[in-house]
């Protein structure tokens, strides 16, 4: 073998290209570390239920991709940090069935390539508003929807398809749909909407850290989800259906969802979806000026909606606090970070403490930049779980996750 052939080779296979930055794009870290973690999160406890009743559980995955949705479930780390006996609590062998439904051939062409060693992993195409193909199946233990896919639903449409998981389904079985919040701070000029409407969408934050031209941004139609109008559809499915079942939602990225970059439907861009990106990636500082936010825009909306404006405010104020602390430490101010341990409300005091004893003991982390690898990444995880710990879910967010436990 000559001495280049290996490497060659590996090139030729992508393991050599340029690796892509985590601050923009699909799978940037706000996906990966705040998103992805919000919902495993979610779903750790669900799961963990579903398989000490059964060996094998059955997956319905409503429009799946390629098969993202059964990545992220495949992924899900115990809680018990003395665990060593699983490193995921699912495991792909835990899984009687991977049922993948997509309205696009290529996306389930593409499926069924990558999982073709996977004998308990099937692709099929469908059309979720009229084709209901699971139905064909014995029952799942798990309908999952991530990411917005049920969003491209109209209500009759939804409508039907949870009828339609509520008859197919019986005791014991998790629906999780993942849809846009009606009430983003992204969008202010949608939360006077009907839930009836469709409205438009695009995907231009694809094209950060550049502004596409109007050109060549498409628009689409989706539906937006507050809380109590989800609730109360499926609440009336399981009472003509005769079901049993308990809800729960989760607010998911208030402050981060891809378009409080662009400011397209709110006309107020801020980057912090960027800046927390930054948080997150060892390379990078951060910039404690630019993570402030200012949602004052949303003054004029608070009476459409006043219990949702008061979650964005509460959550809002903790944010900045949280940001206000992080610029004492930066600038050595220990007045003001003593004066904010003292004074803040008790979670955010423990996290506070936190933060300091850190940036005292920043010698005893053997790393380049302290505040890029050990700082950063702290921050943006309080951060989130300030979001991860809000109340039950009322669709602030850019996504809004519905739980649904079936128990008869």
């Amino acid at each position: 073998m000559k001495k280049t052939e290996f490497f060659e080779t590996a090139v030729q296979q992508g393991f050599y290209g340029q690796e892509k930055s985590g601050l923009y794009g699909k799978k940037d870290n706000v996906r990966k570390y705040w998103e992805d973690i919000s919902i495993k999160n979610s779903l750790r406890a669900k799961i963990l239920n579903l398989i000490n009743k059964k060996q094998k559980i059955k997956i319905a995955d409503l429009g799946s991709g390629c098969g993202e949705g059964f990545e992220l479930i495949t992924h899900i780390p115990p809680a018990n940090k003395t665990s060593t006996q699983k490193d995921f609590i699912l495991n792909k062998n835990d899984i009687d069935l991977y049922l993948g439904l997509d309205i696009s051939p290529s996306m389930v062409e593409m499926g069924n390539e990558i999982y073709k060693d996977h004998k308990n992993v099937v692709f099929k195409t469908a059309d979720l508003s009229k084709d209901w193909t699971f139905l064909d199946y014995a029952q799942f233990d798990l309908y999952l929807s991530t990411y917005s896919s049920p969003s491209h639903l109209s209500v009759h449409e939804l409508t039907l398809l949870v009828s339609r998981i509520l008859e197919h389904s019986e005791k014991n079985t998790l629906l999780v749909l993942d849809l846009f919040g009606k009430y983003s701070p992204e969008w202010p000029q949608y939360w006077s909407k009907q839930k009836e409407e469709l409205l438009t969408y695009n995907m231009s934050w694809l094209y950060l850290p550049q502004k596409p031209g109007a050109d060549i941004i498409e628009n689409y139609y989706v539906t937006f989800w507050g809380a109590d109008d989800l609730k109360k559809i499926i609440e009336g499915i399981a009472l003509q259906k005769k079901k049993t079942v308990k809800i729960e939602f989760i607010d998911r990225s208030i402050f981060v969802g891809r378009h409080i970059d662009t400011g397209i439907y709110n006309n107020h861009p801020q980057p912090i979806r960027y800046q927390v990106n930054r948080l997150f990636d060892r390379d990078y500082r951060g910039e404690p000026d630019k993570l402030k936010i200012d949602f004052s825009f949303l003054r004029d909306f608070e009476t459409l909606n006043p219990d949702v404006y008061k979650r964005i405010l509460m959550y809002g104020e903790d944010w900045n606090n949280t940001v206000k602390f992080l610029e004492a430490l930066w600038k050595e101010d220990n007045n003001l970070i003593k004066e904010m341990i003292e004074t803040s409300k008790e979670e955010l005091s423990e996290e506070f403490k936190m933060l300091a004893w850190l940036e005292r003991n920043a010698s005893r982390f053997p790393v380049v930049d302290f505040w890029a690898s050990i700082m950063g990444p702290q921050i943006a995880c309080i951060l989130r779980n300030l979001e991860i710990n809000l109340p039950d879910g009322v669709g602030c967010g850019h996504g809004l996750v519905c739980l649904v436990e079936i128990n008869s």
